[in-house]
């Protein structure tokens, strides 16, 4: 059978390709990678999950709250709500953390509570696989491990993944008044 029409072509074209195609390659073991935000306090490294960290602001101003304790820098008003500075450094490690260009306020708001954790520099979104995920202890973290989840090492870093699920559970964290 002869070819005379440009339609014929591309008819026999299509079958000869239908006849020889192979399938695309099918990944049938997709896993999601950990996504988190890479953060410092107190010139550590840090990860907080990206689903616990809703937005991240430069410091705002804000008014100092009497009777509180030391590390609640104060309240801010963003975007029209009145919301709890807390200073992550001093929380912490007892010492202020002196705001600076690269001074972050991480906004979370994990069961009940809405505040802005303020660190000293926030380096963006990291991403790993989950298998790289560690749960050994970073034995320089022994006063943090109650907020700690494990680590994730790259090339730079020794990330130590902090957890904001732990942090707002504690009553040290939760007990913002200072008492007698």
């Amino acid at each position: 059978m002869a070819i005379t029409s440009p339609f014929e072509v591309l008819q026999a074209l299509d079958v000869s390709f239908k006849a020889n195609a192979c399938g695309f390659p099918v990944n049938t073991s997709v896993t999601d990678d950990w996504v988190g935000v890479g953060f410092q306090i107190n010139h550590v490294p840090f990860l907080a999950r990206m689903d616990d960290v809703s937005e991240i602001l430069l410091p705002p101003s804000t008014i100092r709250v009497p009777g509180v304790k030391f590390w609640v820098k104060g309240l801010a008003n963003i975007r029209g709500a009145l919301m709890p500075v807390l200073d992550m450094k001093a929380f912490l490690y007892g010492e202020a953390t002196v705001i600076g260009k690269n001074s972050r306020v991480l906004i979370v708001n994990k069961k009940g509570l809405i505040a802005g954790l303020l660190v000293e520099e926030v380096y963006g979104v990291r991403r790993f696989k989950p298998d790289e995920h560690k749960d050994e202890k970073d034995p320089d973290m022994e006063s943090l491990q109650q907020y700690l989840a494990g680590v994730f090492v790259d090339h730079v870093h020794q990330w130590n993944v902090f957890s904001i699920d732990k942090l707002v559970e504690t009553e040290q964290f939760s007990c913002v008044v200072c008492v007698g």
